[in-house]
């Protein structure tokens, strides 16, 4: 059986020869039924010749029109064809040379039985090597839009090989489609076959630039490119669309075989920018963190901004008994207030205009509402105002984070999440470095409510960047490219983490989760395995690329310059701090400096009371006094990072 799997069913050589076997065999058993059944006896050394000659001949056959291109795995009709007319063939050669030897009837039956042998010998292949064999046909629609009848059809490259292929191609032929398919480019040398379903495999990614210009000069270049989702063998969908950079054609998704609706309801997608992050989305266990919200009066400050409205959204299909928005934007308050009136009409909800530095207001909401769980998500996060306001940043970072902290206690909170930032490792920036001092005072209340026996727990969470978030680089990019460009770089070594808007939502709730377990986790802060960085360059060139456009040549790229307090590098965690895994697969511990509680709350008396007095040069003068580590530069925050990973990764290869 084994010899019957991928290495016969994916290789043209093995699977001629195992064809030669076959025949000869089938013929050998045909012959000799022949002769039982005239009751001639034949010379055993002509049934053999007329065996080895129909089966050479029939390979040879099969060979010369590229019988031999197509998997055994994606077998279909249009190769049934391919067998019964090599079978026709030889056996018309053979009788024409032994024609005397065997009655008429009987070289029906050799042909029969040439053409049943190979047509069984695949559909065998197929069983063993893909278990996929019964999937019902399946049709999808144009991804571009309906076509003009008057239009021909547009030339389309499928660019992978395997399961979603085949089942694309299958549907391709049931119904009329707005494109043709011109050929299919695998993603690895490896994949030998060179046709699925007479669909001829061009080639290899690495080879696609020859692919396109032999299909040009044939005027056949492909209009569209089709991504395989599933089948990119370990390689990113950045890596992959970097190597069909230079192809002028729209792209799009193909959808997984059991996403196909034989009803045509499901389109191929556009590729989007979640899709290019360099590692899958984190699991969440939903149904945890619904046995901990399910009833429970919820509160989210910040409500309005991009992290906090997904949390709401989050929160609100985990059933609380009441979700309190709070945020400073009345418009922002009005959108999100708006969005849940019509998705989840039935979650009782209080929208409030909450600013966080109001120490009273804070107490007051609290007192009100009586929240079982607060989400701290209210913070000013854009580094350059943040940069030139050192103050306003102060206040609201450090301050408003020290009030939600001191009510969360007051009122007996269960747990207090407070949503922080990689920026706030090394701080090169005001921003990163009030954050840095905001978790330290949440670490400090977590430590100081466990020694005295107070149910309240204090969870830090620190993530990267966050595709989309309102102000960040992609919302930037494509304002630029609405205007026709160019599209604005710091700098072309900048990298950052990225993680998708759901993604870090149902973090801070997994973050949650974890640091309500009593004695783990203490005066840790939790942080996403985030993978690899992603270069901005890169996320700009692809943001081009999925608007239909090409990087230099339709939109340029330039390069303005690094911003003040910004970094090349970032990381999710410092030199100094231990890294620990958790029982939770999407999260880590790092504990960084732990500060005491009366050291921090002093801290922040001394350097609010200058943000007060708006004077700036103080504050960052302090901050740097309290965040020892404020002001790295990028060399050294790079090889933090790298060392970093470097031991993360020999600790994952030890366990």
């Amino acid at each position: 059986m084994v010899f019957l799997g991928d290495r016969v069913a994916n290789n043209p050589l093995k699977r001629a020869a195992f064809d030669i076997v076959v025949v000869f065999l089938s013929v050998v058993v045909s012959a000799l039924l022949i002769q039982s059944m005239s009751g001639r006896p034949k010379d055993p050394i002509e049934i053999l010749s007329i065996s080895f000659a129909i089966s050479i001949i029939h390979c040879a056959i099969l060979y010369k029109f590229k019988g031999y291109r197509s998997a055994w795995r994606f077998f279909s009709a249009h190769d049934a064809v391919s067998c019964i007319a090599a079978a026709i063939g030889s056996t018309a050669v053979a009788m024409a040379i032994w024609f005397s030897s065997i009655p008429a009837a009987g070289w029906l039956i050799i042909c029969a039985g040439t053409a049943f042998s190979a047509i069984a010998a695949r559909c065998v292949a197929r069983l063993i090597c893909n278990y996929g064999l019964f999937k019902t046909d399946s049709t999808f629609n144009n991804p571009l839009g309906q076509m003009r009848s008057d239009e021909s059809p547009k030339q389309a490259l499928m660019i992978g090989y395997g399961e979603n292929v085949e089942t694309f191609l299958r549907a391709q032929r049931n119904r009329a489609s707005d494109f043709e398919i011109v050929g299919i480019v695998s993603i690895d040398h490896g994949d030998r076959a060179a046709s699925l379903r007479g669909v001829p495999v061009l080639g290899s990614i690495d080879q696609i630039e020859s692919i396109v210009a032999d299909l040009k000069s044939r005027r056949r270049s492909p209009d569209m490119l089709i991504l395989t989702r599933d089948e990119l063998n370990g390689r990113s969908v950045a890596e992959v669309l970097s190597r069909i950079d230079t192809v002028d054609a729209d792209i799009a998704w193909l959808p997984r075989g059991d996403q196909l609706d034989a009803s045509g309801g499901n389109t191929l997608r556009p590729i989007k920018l979640e899709d290019l992050l360099p590692r899958p989305a984190k699991s969440f266990d939903a149904l945890a963190c619904q046995a901990l919200l399910a009833g429970a009066k919820v509160m989210v400050t910040g409500a309005g901004g991009s992290i906090g409205s997904e949390l709401v959204r989050q929160i609100s299909a985990l059933s609380p008994g009441e979700l309190v928005l709070a945020d400073s934007s009345e418009h922002a308050l009005y959108e999100i207030d708006r969005e849940m009136h019509v998705a989840f009409p039935n979650v009782a909800r209080v929208s409030t205009i909450l600013d966080v530095r109001d120490r009273a207001a804070v107490f007051r909401l609290m007192n009100d509402r009586k929240p079982d769980f607060v989400f701290h998500a209210a913070a000013l996060k854009h580094v350059p105002i943040v940069e030139g306001q050192p103050c306003e940043g102060l206040l609201t970072n450090v301050v408003g984070s020290q009030n939600v902290a001191d009510a969360s206690i007051k009122h007996d909170v269960q747990a207090m999440v407070m949503v922080s930032t990689d920026k706030a490792v090394n701080p090169a920036n005001v921003m990163g470095a009030t954050k840095r001092l905001a978790e330290a005072y949440c670490q400090a209340m977590d430590a100081d409510a466990r020694e005295r026996g107070s149910k309240t727990r204090f969870v830090t969470v620190r993530f990267g960047n966050v595709l989309g978030s309102n102000g960040s680089v992609v919302p930037l990019f494509r304002r630029q490219l609405q205007q026709g460009g160019p599209l604005t770089v710091t700098h072309p070594d900048v990298e950052r983490f990225f993680m998708t808007i759901p993604e870090a939502s149902r973090l801070i709730l997994e973050a949650m989760l974890a640091g309500m377990e009593d004695g783990k986790n203490d005066q840790g802060i939790f942080v996403l395995d985030m993978g690899k960085p992603v270069k901005i360059i890169d996320l700009a060139r692809q943001v081009i690329r999925l608007s239909g456009l090409r990087p230099d040549v339709d939109v340029k790229i330039v390069y303005t310059g690094l911003r003040p307090g910004e970094k090349l590098y970032e990381e999710l965690m410092h030199e100094t701090e231990n890294l620990l895994a958790t029982d939770h697969p999407s999260l880590m511990v790092a504990q960084p400096r732990f500060v005491q509680l009366k050291t921090v709350q002093s801290q922040i008396t001394n350097i609010s009371e200058a943000a007060r007095k708006g004077e700036s040069e103080e504050v960052v003068r302090l901050l740097k006094v309290y965040i020892p580590e404020f002001d790295a530069s990028s060399s050294e925050a790079k090889k933090a990072r790298d060392d970093k990973t470097r031991i993360v990764e020999l600790r994952g290869k030890a366990s």
